[in-house]
């Protein structure tokens, strides 16, 4: 059973060594603002000062749907990353069960469980991308406003 383990543990390491790789990024210049931009002198309003500091920092507007969106597809892209890894490890224990049928029943129920899972959340994106994008003015892509056209 410490071989079944240790091995289990290589494994894991293995595997986190090579889908997590480091990625230097080097510092850049300050974005310059758009040609002909002059920005506000001290902007009275929230949505003057707000305007100001997108338009000298590079920032972009964007409408609350399509942030939302983004939030939802991005919390059900997590749990279909958890059902499927709940998969494989349920496969692994299936495997590893040794003709065990207590954990073979159970690594299967985990799996049908698992594979309910996805589909449930693949549906649910499927939807939260329907309604999006059917809402007025809706677009899978984060709308910008160009400071010049303001």
């Amino acid at each position: 059973m410490k071989i079944k383990a240790l091995f289990f543990l290589n494994f894991l390491i293995i595997l986190t060594i090579l889908f997590t790789s480091v990625s230097f990024v080097n510092a850049q210049e300050n974005p310059k603002p758009n040609p002909g931009y002059v920005p506000a002198p001290a902007a009275s309003n929230i949505k003057g000062q707000a305007d100001a500091f997108r338009g000298t920092s590079g920032l972009q507007s964007a409408e609350a749907k399509n942030i939302v969106a983004s939030i939802i597809k991005t919390a059900l892209s997590l749990l279909g990353i958890i059902f499927l890894i709940l998969m494989i490890f349920s496969g692994y224990q299936w495997m590893m069960a040794g003709g065990n049928e207590e954990q073979i029943t159970t690594a299967k129920g985990r799996i049908k469980n698992a594979v309910i899972g996805i589909i449930i959340v693949v549906m649910a994106y499927a939807i939260t991308a329907f309604i999006f994008k059917n809402l007025p003015g809706g677009s899978n892509q984060v709308q910008t406003t160009d400071p010049q056209n303001l």
